[in-house]
């Protein structure tokens, strides 16, 4: 190197251009310690929330879903064969809405039982399960429609009126409705009963005080 050479380099080094070796040693051990620090602060924050919300974090990204059986998978991809090759067969969409009712996923049986009910539409039973579905999805509004569609066609159908008093009273906290309802059950059928098999004239006793 010449003598030119090396008073051009000595002037850069105090000017700043470069940096010294012994200073960027300096800054690269800082920084990894300051890496290092933010890592743990880190985990410590995170670590110091409650169970609780550690739990609802992983849940909204991961939720769960509904667990089918064997039996319940291959009785609802045989009949999901069937409704595409027969989409005009009322009772496959019909089985298939039944097959996912049972499998808890009632947004797929919503959808089963509407291409039925667009085929025939006279089924209270079917109008009485899609309510129960839409009940299920959270659709309040949808199940009232639904179970009064039922009961268009048969006016008495227990099961129509029993769970539509319950979405006015549980889901709708619309509790003079759902009396109602379940009131035209009682006065159809003295003796009826809840699934639970409590009478239910009891029932209705104990949701009026």
């Amino acid at each position: 190197m010449t003598k030119r050479e090396a008073e051009r380099l000595r002037l850069e080094f105090e000017k700043g251009i470069y940096v010294k070796k012994s200073t960027t040693i300096m800054c690269v051990a800082f920084a990894l310690c300051l890496g290092v620090f933010l890592g743990n602060l880190l985990t410590v924050i995170y670590s110091a929330q409650p169970p609780a919300q550690q739990t609802r974090a992983v849940q909204q990204t991961q939720p769960k879903q509904p667990q089918v059986s064997q039996a319940q998978a291959s009785k609802i991809i045989g009949l999901e064969r069937l409704t595409r090759n027969e989409p005009d067969n009322v009772s496959a969409w019909q089985q298939l809405g039944n097959a996912y009712y049972d499998a808890n996923r009632p947004e797929n049986a919503i959808t089963a039982y509407n291409k039925a009910l667009a085929l025939d539409d006279s089924s209270a039973d079917v109008w009485t399960d899609l309510g129960t579905m839409y009940r299920r999805a959270g659709q309040y509004q949808k199940a009232i429609e639904s179970y009064n569609n039922a009961l268009k066609i048969d006016p008495i159908h227990a099961n129509a009126l029993f769970n539509k008093g319950v979405v006015y009273v549980h889901d709708l906290k619309q509790k003079e409705k759902g009396i109602v309802a379940w009131e035209e059950l009682l006065a159809s059928n003295p003796s009826a009963k809840t699934p639970q098999g409590q009478p239910l004239k009891e029932f209705i006793d104990a949701h009026r005080k």
